[in-house]
């Protein structure tokens, strides 16, 4: 299996793999691919997104419960003086 190419723009060698050439930038991949490809990492974006989301709000949560024990247990403090 042949893992080297030539690119069409540059008419470098490059790796086969590469999506990009990395001497010009010339894309590897048509139009239709590179569609496909935005798709991806669009859905790949909007799940870490919304992952982030959800922990940041489990973090406020949290924060929250922390803010109102240290509350109670300066109240607490100041009672017993």
């Amino acid at each position: 299996m042949e893992k080297l190419c030539v690119c069409k723009e540059c008419g470098r060698v490059i790796d086969r793999e590469f999506i990009y050439c990395p001497w010009c930038g010339d894309a590897r991949m048509d139009i239709r691919e590179r569609n496909s490809m935005d798709a991806i990492f669009d859905r790949i974006v909007e799940s870490q997104n919304q992952y982030r989301d959800k922990r940041v709000e489990s973090l406020l949560g949290r924060l929250d419960e922390l803010d109102r024990e240290l509350s109670t247990l300066a109240l607490s403090v100041e009672m017993h003086r």
